[in-house]
């Protein structure tokens, strides 16, 4: 463990945000607990000179370390008496952290994402953080974005569980050198797919050794927040409101499926499925192999730190014929149902969906602002390019759509199980041509069906 000067430890991390996705949630299927109730009043705070150490718990991926340093670094130095021990994560982190919510050992803060909230709700490992800001007077959540705060919170469910870092959406970054040297026109906000497909085969007749989507290859081309947005994006839906019908095989799915899939059968603007390439689609983007790469916010500061022979900028995704979407997601923090020291645990917690918290995780480029009144904050013009046009996120935020999270544990969800595992076989065999879309998604629709069929 490295201890710093400022009472910080840190492990060495040992696992990629990648990774840590990938290995996600064979404890969906654990018991059912209620949510736990924050202490009433958010909990007594002891004297302001007693040492207090509040234990938190890191996925440690660069952005969330960038983070996490800055929101400690700030709370040391209101709260002088009180030192935070920051561990990272290792090996399957929702394994991880059931086995310590076994034992009681939970630490006072803890990470967690999007895709965690449901199970880490449902198995009681997290407390209901509005109990905090109800009695509050120098916070409120009515200022977050809906869309991101959501999030946070369960279906049915009373209460938010998670502070999100960042409003993490999906938008554009693209390679404006590469574009301007190819003749093609540079992306806007305002453009529709039909719009880049063009431009990108622009791009790839004056550059054979480029691919305009980095998008494919060994990883990603799976990955929710890619195909669900074509899916509502051509007016359908993958699931029932009520989570009880299948619906990836409606004539309105399945046309957003089959122009997902067109990107390679047709238009040849994405890697093709199997191609290996250094650094996968992310370092495609950074080595100038390819023109676009579809990402959230937090991918700003490495770019910055890791691209220096060509012009990056960033644009809205763009819209399809029926509706604009592209997949939001997040990462955030919440306070555990071990925690010793709730209290201090919410005063170090709220400081991220504060304007001071916001404001410097932006300079970081690290993320975007959560909060509605900061849209048009003056910190934006004060940034130093690129992106120049980051305020892209903030107009793509509001066409954020997030992945369907109410199906029943014991068929998995977009993110790990027989769902994810039925979609990716769908998808792998409609791109690679094994089957047509309506073949593949008829046939992933009823497995997927036979399962919410007997999931009670």
């Amino acid at each position: 463990m490295l201890t710093r000067s400022n009472h910080h430890h840190r492990q060495t991390p040992r696992q990629a945000w990648k990774l840590l996705l990938l290995g996600l949630v064979v404890a969906l299927l654990a018991g059912c607990a209620a949510p736990v109730a924050a202490p009433a009043g958010g909990g007594a705070a002891p004297a302001a000179d007693e040492p207090i150490e509040i234990s938190y718990l890191n996925a440690c991926f660069p952005s969330s370390i960038a983070v996490t340093d800055m929101l400690i670094a700030k709370f040391e130095e209101e709260h002088p008496n009180i030192k935070v021990t920051v561990d990272c994560a290792v090996g399957d982190y929702a394994e991880g952290i059931y086995a310590k919510a076994a034992a009681g050992n939970l630490p006072d803060v803890m990470f967690s994402a999007d895709l965690f909230t449901v199970p880490f709700v449902t198995n009681g490992v997290l407390i209901d953080l509005e109990a905090f800001a109800d009695v509050d007077d120098s916070f409120s959540f009515d200022d977050v974005y809906e869309n991101i705060l959501a999030l946070g919170q369960v279906p049915g469910v009373d209460g938010t569980f998670m502070i999100p870092a960042s409003w993490d959406s999906v938008q554009m970054y693209y390679n404006k050198t590469l574009f301007e040297e190819s003749g093609a026109p540079l992306p806007s906000d305002d453009w529709t797919w039909d719009d880049l497909i063009a431009a990108c085969k622009i791009v790839q007749e004056a550059n054979e050794d480029v691919y305009c989507i980095a998008n494919g290859g060994n990883d990603g081309w799976d990955w929710w927040a890619y195909f669900i947005p074509w899916i509502v994006g051509y007016g359908g839906q993958p699931v029932s409101e009520d989570f009880t019908t299948s619906t990836f095989s409606t004539p309105e799915a399945l046309a957003g499926i089959q122009a997902y899939v067109d990107q390679w059968t047709v238009h040849q603007v994405t890697i093709p499925l199997g191609v290996e390439l250094p650094g996968g689609r992310d370092g495609c983007f950074v080595g100038g192999g390819c023109a676009t790469m579809f990402m959230i916010p937090g991918n700003m500061k490495n770019y910055r730190e890791q691209i220096q022979d060509f012009e990056w900028d960033v644009a809205v995704a763009p819209r399809h014929p029926v509706n604009h979407a592209t997949g939001m997601g997040t990462y955030g923090y919440g306070i555990s149902k071990d925690s010793k020291h709730p209290q201090e645990a919410w005063e170090l917690l709220k400081f991220l969906a504060s304007s001071d918290g916001q404001r410097a995780i932006l300079q970081n480029y690290s993320g975007m602002p959560l909060l509605k009144s900061m849209a048009d904050d003056p910190i934006f013009d004060e940034l130093a390019p690129p992106p120049s046009n980051i305020k892209a996120f903030i107009r793509g935020g509001g066409v954020g759509i997030f992945p369907p999270m109410g199906y029943p544990s014991k068929c998995g969800s977009l993110y790990a199980g027989l769902i994810n595992q039925t979609i990716r076989t769908a998808l792998e065999e409609s791109i690679r041509g094994a089957k047509t879309v309506e073949q593949a998604f008829t046939e992933a629709d009823a497995e997927i069906q036979a399962c919410l069929d007997t999931a009670g």
